[in-house]
C-alpha cells in the first residue's frame, strides 16, 4: 500500500494577496494552508518527505507541492498510477454549508478540489477516487503519535486554526485517538501570539521566533497584567480562555488592527522593529512568552491529570515554542515526551499518511528507533562536482569523506573559523540539524555577533543553538533528557560552571535550545563533534541553519554553492569538497586531480 501525503492550500494565499492588493508584507501570511509539503508512505513506512520551499525558494510557500511530490515518488521509486491512496491535512467539506453561509471562499481556497483539480492538472487520475481528506488536527495528532512509539499518550495539538479549532486533546491508545476536547479559534494561542508578533512589527504567522528570542532580554513584569487578563484555563471545561474585546478579531487579513489597537491602549505603541533590542518591546515579548508557557502548562497539567496518561505528544505550530516545550517537559506527571520536527503544518502531510495508512492502509511498520527527521534530498559528490564546475570563482579539493576530511573540518572549528557542513539527506521541518548547518566554536570570539551580522544577515538579539554529543549533554546543561532534545525542540538551562565553554549559544536568561546527537540518527555528525571534542575538550559546536535571512533552509548543491559565496563563511564543507572562496582562501589549493585551486 502507497500512501501521498499532502499539507497546504494551494490557492489560499494567492486569494488573499488578489482579493486585498495593498496588503502590508506583515499581514500577507495571514491565511491557512502554508508550508506545503509531500510525503510518502509505503507499507506502513515512512521512506521520503520534503516542504515545497526547498525546491522554488519560496520561503513557507502553500502551493500545490508538485516538486516535492515528484521528488519524494521518484525516491520511493513508484509513479503517479502506483499510489493508491492521496492524504491531505485539511478536510473542510464537512463544514462546506457553514463557510459558504458565512461567505467565505470555500470553493476557490478551502475545499478539497483545489487539490484534486490541481493534481489532475498534472496528469494524474483517478485522483478524486483516491484522494482521503483527514481532519487538520487529528494530522497534526497523527505526526507526532507515531513516531513517538508510545502504546499509550496524551496527545495535545495547538496551532493558529484548523478547520475550525485551535487546539485539541487526545487519548492515545494501541493507536488509536480519542478526541477529549477542543478549542475554538476565538481562543487560539497561535492567534494571539501571532497577533502579538504583528503588533511588534515583525511578520504574521512567519516571526514568531524572533518574538520568543526577543523575550529573554525583557522584563515580564511590567505587561504580566495585561496578559494574565486575556488568557487563562477555564478548568471546569478544561479549555483556553482568551478575553478579546467585542470585534477585536475582525479585519484579520489586515493584520488584526483592532486586536493591535486593543494591545496598544493596554500596553504601549511599538516602534518599527530596527534589528535592535528596546525596552517596551522586549518586556512586552517577555509578558507574552511568560503568560503563552503559564497558560500550556496549567492545559497540559489539567489534561495529564484528567486523563491519567504520563505520556505527552505535542504537535501545531505553537510547540515550535521551545521555550514553553521546556516548561511543559518539567512537569512532574510527564514521564515520556515527543514533538513532531515538523509542527507546523508541513508536518501534517506525514500525520495524514500516517493515519489514511493506518486507517485504510493494513497499518503500519512497527516503530524501532527514534524518529528520523533526514528525510529529504540527498546529492551526491558527482551532483557537487557538477555544480561545482559552474563555479570558476571557488576553489575546491575533494577529499571524500575521509579521517582527513573530518581532521580539517575540526581544525577550523577549532581555530574559530565558521563553516558550513552539508551532509546526507535534507532534514525535514524547520531545524538545521546537522546536515545543512552553519557551524562554529561556541566560545568563539564574538562568534554570535560575528554569525548574526556578517554570516546570517539577521537581527542582533537572535539567539543560536548548540549541537552536543550526547555523552557531554550533563555535564553542559539541565534537562530531562525527553526527545524533543534530539531535535532542538525544548530549551535547556546551561550549568554555571560550564557556561564559559558555550558563551556564545548562552541566552540572555541563561538557556539554550539544543539539539543532542548521537550515532544512530547522525553518525556523520557525531563524528565530526567527536573530532572536535578531541581538539577543544568538549562535543558542542554552535549550529544554525545554512541559509540567510529570508532564503528557505539549503536543498541542493547549486544552492549552497551560491549562498556560501555571498557570505563571510570560512569554507564549505560538501559531501567530501573542502570549498573555499578565492579571494578569501586562507590555505594554498592543491594542483592534483580532483581539485581546483
Amino acid at each position: 500500500m502507497i500512501v501521498l501525503g499532502l499539507s497546504g492550500l494551494p490557492h489560499a494565499q494567492e486569494h488573499l494577496l488578489r482579493t486585498n492588493p495593498d496588503l502590508s508584507p506583515l499581514d500577507q501570511r495571514i491565511c491557512q494552508g502554508l508550508d506545503s509539503a509531500a510525503a510518502v508512505v509505503v507499507d506502513g513506512r515512512l521512506v521520503a518527505a520534503a516542504s515545497e520551499e526547498r525546491f522554488t525558494g519560496e520561503k513557507g510557500t502553500g502551493r500545490l507541492p508538485v516538486h516535492a511530490i515528484a521528488w519524494c515518488l521518484a525516491e520511493a521509486g513508484v509513479a503517479a498510477d502506483d499510489v493508491d491512496l492521496i492524504a491531505h491535512g485539511f478536510d473542510y467539506e464537512r463544514h462546506r454549508r457553514a463557510f459558504q453561509i458565512a461567505g467565505a471562499p470555500f470553493d476557490e481556497v478551502y475545499a478539497s478540489a483545489t487539490v484534486v483539480d490541481g493534481l489532475t492538472e498534472l496528469g494524474w487520475t483517478r485522483v478524486a477516487d483516491r484522494f482521503r481528506p483527514v481532519r487538520h488536527h487529528v494530522a497534526h495528532a497523527e505526526s507526532a503519535l507515531v513516531p513517538s512509539g508510545f502504546d499509550r499518550a496524551l496527545v495535545v495539538v495547538s496551532d493558529g486554526m484548523g478547520e475550525t479549532e485551535s487546539l485539541s486533546v487526545f487519548r492515545a491508545a494501541d493507536g488509536a485517538l480519542e478526541r477529549l476536547h477542543t478549542t475554538p479559534i476565538n481562543a487560539s494561542l497561535g492567534i494571539l501570539y501571532s497577533i502579538a508578533t504583528r503588533f511588534l512589527g515583525f511578520q504574521f504567522n512567519n516571526d514568531e521566533y524572533k518574538v520568543m528570542g526577543l523575550a529573554p532580554y525583557g522584563d515580564p513584569e511590567r505587561f504580566r497584567s495585561v496578559f494574565e487578563k486575556l488568557a487563562h484555563v477555564d478548568h471546569d471545561r478544561g479549555t483556553v480562555v482568551i478575553d478579546w474585546p467585542a470585534g477585536a478579531l475582525t479585519e484579520a487579513e489586515r493584520g488584526y488592527p483592532h486586536a493591535r489597537a486593543f494591545l496598544a491602549e493596554a500596553a504601549f505603541t511599538p516602534r518599527v522593529p530596527d534589528g535592535d533590542i528596546h525596552r517596551d518591546e522586549a518586556d512586552f515579548a517577555a509578558a507574552l512568552q511568560e503568560r503563552l508557557t503559564a497558560v500550556l502548562v496549567d492545559l497540559v497539567g489539567h489534561w495529564l491529570e484528567r486523563s491519567g496518561e504520563t505520556r505527552l505528544c505535542l504537535a501545531g505550530g505553537t510547540f515550535l515554542n521551545c521555550k514553553s516545550n521546556q516548561s511543559v517537559a518539567d512537569l512532574p506527571a510527564v514521564d515520556g515526551m515527543f514533538v513532531q520536527p515538523a509542527s507546523g503544518d508541513d508536518g501534517t502531510a506525514l500525520g495524514a499518511a500516517w493515519h489514511v495508512a493506518r486507517t485504510e492502509g493494513g497499518g503500519l511498520a512497527p516503530v524501532t528507533g527514534p524518529f528520523d527527521p533526514y528525510l529529504g534530498a540527498r546529492y551526491s559528490p558527482d551532483d557537487v562536482r557538477a555544480a561545482l564546475d559552474a563555479r570558476p570563482d571557488l576553489r575546491w579539493t575533494y577529499v571524500g569523506e575521509t579521517d582527513e576530511y573530518y581532521t580539517r573540518a575540526a581544525d577550523d572549528i577549532a581555530a574559530d573559523r565558521i563553516i558550513a557542513w552539508f551532509e546526507g539527506r535534507m532534514e525535514f521541518g524547520p531545524r538545521a540539524l546537522g546536515h545543512r548547518s552553519i557551524l562554529a566554536r561556541p566560545d568563539g570570539d564574538r562568534i554570535k555577533e560575528r554569525i548574526n551580522g556578517a554570516v546570517k544577515f539577521r537581527e542582533a538579539f537572535r539567539p543560536f543553538a548548540p549541537a552536543v554529543l550526547d555523552e557531554d549533554v550533563d555535564r553542559l546543561f539541565v534537562t530531562r533528557g525527553f526527545e524533543p532534545d534530539r531535535y532542538m525542540l525544548c530549551t535547556a538551562q546551561v550549568r554555571p560552571e560550564a557556561r564559559a565553554v558555550v558563551e556564545g549559544i548562552v541566552h540572555a536568561d541563561d538557556s539554550a535550545r539544543i539539539q543532542t546527537v548521537r550515532d544512530d540518527l547522525a553518525p556523520e555528525f557525531t563524528r565530526l563533534l567527536r573530532e572536535v571534542k578531541a581538539r577543544t575538550g568538549a562535543g558542542v559546536v554552535v549550529n544554525t541553519s545554512f541559509n540567510v535571512k529570508g532564503q528557505p533552509l539549503i536543498m541542493d548543491p547549486g544552492t549552497a554553492l551560491d549562498t556560501f559565496a555571498g557570505i563571510a563563511l570560512d569554507r564549505l564543507y560538501i559531501e567530501g569538497y573542502v570549498v573555499e572562496a578565492q579571494e578569501r582562501a586562507t590555505t594554498p589549493g592543491s594542483d592534483a586531480p580532483g581539485s581546483r585551486g
